[in-house]
């Protein structure tokens, strides 16, 4: 039980570093608001979008493994979900719940990543 408390904390801890991912969004976003290149515009918006979509999920799933951490049945928290989701209501085990944090974890990674990459371009090619 010791061993899923610690790998729930820490994901929980990488969960909550969304605050980074939506801070490193604001350079992109002043260059977007400046830059006159429509097309380059619209990718800068689209990558922006996508990793606030990731930072809402992260800031809900750091807030859901909380919850998960303080409750021992998951089939009420599953059921408690199903109140507002209720196309999934499934019941799934802990691990598979820990390997979708961390996937979300890694597509917010890399698509702060891409975003950069994206800035990069942009700043290039208007220099």
């Amino acid at each position: 039980m010791a061993d899923t408390f610690m790998k729930n904390r820490i994901l929980q801890i990488h969960l909550a570093s969304w605050r980074y991912f939506a801070a490193l969004t604001l350079p992109p976003l002043g260059v977007a608001m400046q830059s006159p290149d429509a097309i380059m515009n619209i990718t800068l918006w689209g990558l922006f979008l996508i990793v606030h979509y990731y930072c809402w999920r992260m800031w809900l799933d750091e807030r859901l493994f909380r919850l998960i951490n303080s409750e021992q049945d998951l089939s009420a928290f599953d059921d408690g979900m199903a109140v507002l989701w209720p196309v999934k209501k499934r019941h799934r085990p802990l691990e598979q719940r820990r390997e979708g944090a961390s996937q979300l974890f890694h597509r917010a990674l890399w698509a702060t990543g891409a975003l950069w990459a994206n800035l990069l371009i942009v700043l290039i090619a208007s220099a």
